[in-house]
């Protein structure tokens, strides 16, 4: 894997060469989090019995949902933007002609975007974590395999889309369905048992809702992994059956794209 490990350090030596940029996206993220602060807190004697078994504070359930949100729309929308990029610049038509393997460019392509989501959420966290947010901050650890459950449940989404670019030039409607959906029925702003009626069967169907489920027991009520593996199985068994059908999709986009000249667009 060292060579998706260049295209990332690539990317991130790209990004970080306008510092003052860079510097401003993590400044303006830890603001962000002040509003937030004070709204959650208008609302913590509302929402305390709604979140009960995720957490005993409002503002910690709304933050660890967001950051999980941003974690999804950069898996989501990464690979699909760095493949437009590298078809128009006429990079990507290059890359294949190399001894590299598929998996190596798809990660290369889009690991740099995801990780620094990553990194995002931690400094949002611990931002949050400065203004009091109740967070169980010796279970981070526990909560790695979690979030990246997360990311692997959303990258057949985003290898869908990609194929979608790599056949015919476009995104289409997935990804902003998946972001839409995963916002306001993932259990980002509440739990899903508040949805009302038939609304709420949809939320069965978004991966966002069992990372959640997870995550939030685990990193803001300090419980075990064992003690959320029904949901993390559920994340699991989304994974392998979309990830192996997103990749026999991407394949055949990538030889339809080949047949008609497709993979350079200058």
């Amino acid at each position: 894997m060292h060579k998706a490990w260049a295209l990332i350090r690539s990317n991130w030596l790209a990004a970080s060469s306008y510092k003052l940029s860079f510097m401003f996206s993590f400044g303006s993220l830890i603001l962000s989090v002040v509003p937030i602060f004070f709204i959650s807190g208008a609302l913590q004697k509302t929402m305390a019995d709604v979140i009960k078994g995720q957490g005993d504070q409002y503002f910690a359930f709304l933050v660890v949902g967001l950051i999980a949100l941003n974690v999804v729309s950069s898996t989501v929308n990464a690979l699909p933007s760095g493949l437009q990029t590298a078809t128009s610049t006429g990079t990507l038509e290059a890359m294949l002609a190399t001894p590299t393997s598929l998996s190596a460019l798809l990660a290369g392509l889009s690991g740099y975007e995801v990780l620094l989501s990553l990194l995002r959420g931690f400094v949002m966290l611990v931002a949050a974590g400065l203004l009091g947010a109740h967070v169980a901050w010796l279970r981070l650890g526990a909560s790695i395999p979690i979030i990246a459950l997360v990311v692997l449940a959303h990258l057949p989404i985003a290898i869908l889309t990609a194929a979608m670019v790599l056949a015919f030039r476009t995104r289409g409607p997935l990804p902003q369905i998946v972001m839409l959906a995963s916002t306001f029925l993932g259990g980002v702003y509440y739990p899903t048992t508040v949805i009302p009626g038939w609304i709420e069967s949809i939320s069965a169907f978004l991966p966002l809702t069992y990372g959640l489920k997870a995550l939030r027991p685990v990193l803001l009520e300090g419980r075990s992994l064992t003690a959320v593996w029904r949901d993390v199985s559920i994340l699991l068994a989304f994974t392998a059956v979309t990830l192996a059908a997103s990749v026999v999709a991407f394949r055949a986009a990538l030889g339809y794209a080949r047949r008609v000249g497709n993979l350079a667009q200058y």
